[in-house]
């Protein structure tokens, strides 16, 4: 069985709701683990990561030792960066074993041919926050901003990214919705068999056509608000809930 989980924004909110999801989470790994061939985390795990050379945020210790475990156990994991964990560098790669993709992938899974991308910079109108993205991930920012102390630099992201999602709205826009559809839907008109995003923190399960070709765009949701996954099982792409796991 292959997974594909998103945008579980660890690290958002109080201590108390952060240690409840993570919890999920945990749950969720353990469940799978006995059967999972293959799991693809497509953005925001985190809700900010930023990386310095000696030290590694602490708050979720246990979800980093649950994905080395995974790795050590031949389970191969890969993580597609979103807008809000953008500050990888090599921890995950070296200390983990995580596979980091700092872009979309295009890969073959059982004879199905899978585009997978968080979904930031899809809208229909992406200018504004491809020139943010620009800025966020420059590598002389990144190393501007690591050169802070861990405490200060931290504490800085966890501030603005709680400031920027209180000025967000909960449902996505239509310039955001629309714009991973018409993404999802050239995609599958250039042969592929499944789309899979995540970023708009809505679960949807759409068929589409486009240029005489057929495929199945997914959106994975959230662990916020809907606590959605999906899951291949060598032939079919299902859209999942952790209410019908456990």
């Amino acid at each position: 069985m292959i997974y594909f989980i998103s945008d579980l924004h660890l690290g958002l909110g109080d201590r108390a709701a952060d240690k409840a999801r993570e919890r999920s989470l945990l749950k969720f790994l353990s469940h799978i683990k006995p059967h999972c061939e293959r799991l693809f985390i497509l953005g925001d795990l985190f809700d900010y990561w930023f990386e310095y050379r000696t030290v590694v945020q602490n708050q979720h210790i246990r979800t980093l030792a649950a994905l080395a475990d995974f790795v050590e156990s031949g389970i191969a994991v890969e993580y597609l960066i979103g807008n809000h964990d953008f500050g990888h560098r090599h921890f995950f790669e070296e200390e983990l074993g995580v596979k980091v993709h700092h872009g979309d992938v295009s890969v073959q899974m059982h004879g199905k041919s899978f585009l997978l991308a968080h979904g930031d910079c899809k809208e229909l109108d992406s200018r504004k926050s491809q020139f943010i993205r620009s800025i966020l991930r420059n590598p002389l920012a990144l190393k501007v901003w690591t050169a802070l102390h861990p405490t200060i630099g931290i504490g800085i992201a966890a501030a603005a990214s709680r400031k920027s999602r209180i000025k967000s709205s909960t449902e996505p826009t239509m310039n955001e919705k629309e714009g991973l559809e018409r993404f999802a839907r050239e995609a599958i008109g250039e042969g592929y068999d499944y789309v899979v995003m995540g970023h708009i923190h809505v679960p949807l399960v759409q068929q589409l056509e486009h240029k005489g070709r057929s495929g199945l765009y997914v959106n994975t949701g959230d662990w916020l608000t809907h606590d959605t996954f999906a899951q291949f099982d060598g032939k079919t792409l299902h859209l999942c809930c952790l209410g019908d796991v456990f």
